[in-house]
């Protein structure tokens, strides 16, 4: 890997996979700065920064922030994103349909939007790498407004890549399937009352029968953050254990 010295912001820096690549991004010598609702005990970063991602001023804020600071930004990961409290499709509310699609889609543009002006401000070929979800490229009974925000984006990422090829900056998705998160433990809990029994059975579903680490997310945000690896975009990668072999990797 060729990160040292990287500038990288992540996203969700307290979150399950956004954790793990803040670890990983440091042992590979970049210089890691997070953003999050909190900071994370125990993380070295180079700062952290508080930042509600459905502020469109406080991402602006952020990209600015560090661009003064550093000089650019090499790369962004963009792992922040939420479930919703609500499987039941028929029981969702547009409300809670449009926070969610806010929270995980609209973010995402912005932050890849804001992110996008800088790299080009500075002259920086870097790299963008955003979260989606196997569950983007399914039919599912639960959770509506999540997988459609997972598709969206995907659609941000492609448009991206598209817009930015020509000056050498990649965009691309890592879409995990089940990872061992906080987030897969409240999929589970609400999936019905024996939530070992539902894990089980999920992971019985998948080609490798197991959960994800985040960790082994975190290597494949590693694999597309390297600047070796800058020709490589507009790139769905699945971390999914084998889920839903052929269809839409």
């Amino acid at each position: 890997m060729s990160l040292k010295d990287q500038v990288v912001l992540v996203t969700g820096s307290s979150g399950g996979i956004g954790d793990a690549a803040v670890t990983a991004l440091i042992a590979a010598g970049a210089r890691v700065i997070g953003a999050d609702r909190s900071p994370k005990a125990d993380q070295a970063l180079q700062a952290f920064y508080p930042l509600d991602i459905t502020s469109e001023e406080q991402c602006a804020t952020v990209i600015r922030d560090i661009q003064a600071e550093h000089g650019r930004v090499d790369v962004l990961i963009h792992a922040a994103g939420v479930l919703g409290p609500t499987p039941d499709i028929m029981e969702t509310t547009t409300e809670e349909f449009d926070s969610i699609l806010r929270i995980n889609a609209t973010a995402t543009f912005t932050m890849v939007r804001e992110t996008a002006k800088s790299m080009l401000e500075t002259g920086t070929a870097g790299a963008i790498v955003v979260l989606s979800s196997v569950a983007a490229k399914e039919a599912r009974l639960n959770y509506l407004p999540y997988n459609a925000s997972k598709l969206a984006v995907l659609h941000i990422m492609w448009s991206f890549a598209e817009l930015l090829g020509p000056n050498g900056i990649s965009v691309n998705a890592i879409a995990p399937g089940p990872v061992n998160t906080p987030m897969w433990a409240q999929f589970a809990r609400d999936s019905g009352p024996d939530a070992a029994a539902n894990r089980a059975k999920r992971a019985a579903q998948l080609p490798m029968r197991r959960f994800a680490e985040a960790e082994e997310v975190a290597r494949a945000i590693l694999f597309l953050s390297d600047p070796d690896n800058r020709y490589i975009t507009g790139v769905s990668l699945d971390v999914a254990g084998g889920a839903h072999l052929g269809i839409g990797t």
